[in-house]
């Protein structure tokens, strides 16, 4: 996309312009039908081309600025329309944008359709034979290199402005077309196939979404016989089950040599389980309702979806992933942990609440829907502390909205219960909760503050991942281990509930180098077990400690030593960091080269497609 800069960014671009120089490689004679334009004369329309291009005022404008110059430096040659028609080379351009469906982007989004009808024109003799044709001319020389550099850039860093795609809720950065980058495309037009070709995205998960896209969009108007909804058990007999063959053979689950029954046999029910792997639901013996529902999904369904995950993949995030990383997929509702190239723990996850924006019509604004508020934030940070028994401190927004109820219907039984301490929001200190009448507290100005003390109950659980960003979310375990057997588990204020923490922590304790006896120190304060000789060691030892100190006490003392004790927080500082992309991705490649389709919880799909079915100007 083209993008305002700064005037020091027009410096940059002085210096640089003697690299944009560009030798034409070896021009060609117009095609026999431009023979037709009898008005045009090659020296004239050189000299109008260069009076359009000194006529054009000055602008900040990034990519109009180096074309402008780009031409000046080429001593004011065109490039398409050198001698009236370049054809091989427009035809070459012409053909890529022709086929951007295969990158799932309309060819609209390029302006396509004027220059070929500009085209057309031309080759009809339906533009007048007079001095009017190097007004035509100019303008589809501009349109074609203006449609060069979008379509390169589409594909280099994507067509869509990543933080409007995603409602807002965008923390990452990503790279973008800068001054350099339009200099060396443009240089590059001396060999216009080969830059072509460089500019396609080259990583194995867009190939393979690629083919898929490639043999799914031919069959998007295909009308297929819905499926009847209704159950039916391995060995029983349904006419629905031919219905059922044609579809799974459609999505690529059945080869399309599997022969057509209308008895769920084990290799048909093979094909059903692997329709559900791929899409996330439950394996079963029997095909059900919810399985028919999905694939009686139009083949379009599909097409979208590896439309907007290309889109996704052509995102240029930096940093960019290196060997060792974590990445969180919030539509998979899964975190995986990668180590020196390879996928070491996988694991479930809560993720941050949604709504459908239909409930509120407001976060719908030209055609982008706006994220919502609870939604996790897209972001790459690095995980720089752990905390072993945290607190937490509850937020002002759920005091307000959640707590703030409860403790005017219950003040010292919520306190209690939740084992809460209150503070005073402006000193810091400890506030008695019988002293708070809180129906007579502002709901719209709190003075206090919540704390929830350490331990299992704690909604953090006994471990936490603090990590940079600017929504205050981070990884943490929880004391409600229950949702994890949802399928749907948007469920947070924005944090991301972790499954598995300790075996997550292990991980990181190991890229930091600690030996076994500190990892099984710092279990040891959460209550786990040691497990090493040398913890194990300690443990006794301290026990033999603890068992003397217990010796010399009075009964007082040992009364009060036996009474559960909060645990305390204590926080960890990692001299090695670990690198976290939080993303969304609907369609994504499996372990095993399998397309997994995932729902668009979030409601950001629809963004994408708006903006790649948007034309852009030219």
């Amino acid at each position: 996309m083209v993008r305002k800069i700064h005037f020091l960014l027009i410096v940059t671009t002085i210096i640089l312009l003697p690299a944009c120089i560009n030798k034409n490689s070896i021009a060609e004679r117009a095609p026999h039908w431009f023979d037709h334009y009898s008005a045009f004369h090659k020296k004239e329309y050189h000299a109008f081309f260069a009076s359009r291009l000194d006529s054009v005022p000055d602008t900040l404008d990034q990519s109009a600025g180096l074309i402008n110059q780009f031409y000046k430096d080429n001593n004011y040659e065109p490039y398409w329309t050198l001698r009236g028609i370049q054809e091989s080379r427009i035809d070459t351009l012409l053909l890529h944008l022709a086929n951007a469906d295969e990158h799932g982007i309309t060819d609209t989004f390029f302006g396509y359709p004027a220059i070929a009808q500009t085209l057309e024109r031309l080759k009809n003799h339906q533009t007048k034979n007079d001095s009017s044709i190097y007004d035509t001319l100019c303008n589809l020389e501009m349109k074609l290199t203006d449609a060069y550099l979008r379509y390169v850039e589409a594909l280099t860093y994507g067509a869509t402005d990543p933080k409007r795609a995603n409602g807002g809720k965008w923390l990452m950065t990503n790279l973008q077309a800068d001054t350099a980058f339009i200099c060396q495309a443009l240089q590059d037009l001396k060999d216009l196939p080969s830059a072509l070709k460089e500019h396609q995205p080259k990583s194995h998960e867009y190939r393979v979404l690629q083919k898929e896209l490639k043999r799914l969009r031919p069959l998007q108007d295909s009308v297929v016989t819905a499926i009847p909804e209704q159950v039916v058990f391995k060995g029983a007999q349904s006419n629905a089950l031919k219905s059922v063959c044609k579809r799974l053979k459609l999505t690529g689950e059945l080869p399309k040599s599997f022969r057509d029954t209308t008895v769920l046999t084990d290799k048909m029910l093979a094909g059903i389980n692997k329709f559900r792997r791929n899409n996330a639901i439950p394996e079963s013996d029997s095909l059900d309702i919810e399985t028919i529902t999905k694939l009686n999904r139009p083949i379009s369904y599909y097409v979208d979806k590896i439309a907007v995950n290309m889109e996704r993949l052509r995102w240029q995030v930096t940093p960019a992933k290196q060997d060792t990383f974590i990445a969180v997929n919030i539509p998979d509702f899964t975190l995986k942990t990668i180590v020196d190239g390879k996928t070491v723990f996988q694991t479930r996850i809560c993720c941050g609440k949604t709504q459908n924006p239909a409930v509120d019509p407001s976060r719908t604004k030209n055609g982008l829907v706006k994220a919502f508020k609870a939604e996790s934030p897209l972001l790459h940070s690095e995980i720089s502390r752990l905390v072993l028994n945290p607190e937490w401190s509850i937020p002002y927004d759920i005091l307000k909205n959640e707590y703030y109820y409860k403790l005017c219907r219950s003040n010292t039984g919520v306190v209690n219960r939740e084992r809460l301490y209150i503070k005073d929001a402006r000193t810091g200190g400890r506030v008695d909760p019988e002293s708070i009448d809180w129906t007579q507290v502002s709901q719209n100005n709190i003075p206090y503050r919540l704390i929830q003390t350490s331990g299992r109950y704690n909604a953090l659980g006994q471990i936490k991942f603090d990590f940079p960003n600017s929504e205050s979310v981070y990884l943490h375990d929880t004391n409600n281990k229950g949702a994890f057997k949802r399928r749907v588990r948007a469920l947070s204020h924005g944090c991301i509930r972790v499954e598995n923490p300790f075996e997550l922590a292990a991980i990181i304790y190991g890229i930091n180098e600690y030996d076994s006896l500190k990892v099984d120190q710092l279990n040891m304060l959460v209550g786990m077990e040691p497990i090493s000789q040398a913890g194990i060691k300690f443990l006794e030892e301290k026990q033999k400690r603890d068992s003397i100190r217990r010796a010399s006490m009075t009964e007082e003392e040992l009364a009060a030593s036996v009474t559960p004790k909060q645990l305390k927080p204590t926080g960890i500082s990692l001299k090695h960091k670990m690198p976290l992309y939080i993303e969304y991705y609907t369609c994504f490649v499996g372990s095993d080269d399998q397309i997994q389709y995932r729902e668009d919880i979030y409601y950001k799909d629809s963004n994408i497609l708006y903006l790649l079915k948007s034309p852009q100007k030219i």
